[in-house]
């Protein structure tokens, strides 16, 4: 019998699928904050004006 002693491979790149995935959430969970913010800004006519936006 034929018998080797090697290691399995380990891939790499099921990792970077990871990363890629969980970079993509944290990207949209910012986006939507900011989004959510905007929406909300202008919803309240009460509201203060952001800094960046006053004359």
């Amino acid at each position: 019998m034929d018998e080797t002693n090697e290691r399995p491979r380990r891939y790499r790149w099921p990792w970077f699928v990871l990363a890629a995935f969980l970079l993509g959430v944290a990207l949209a969970i910012l986006w939507m904050i900011f989004e959510i913010r905007t929406v909300e800004q202008e919803r309240n006519p009460n509201a203060t004006l952001p800094a960046r936006a006053a004359p």
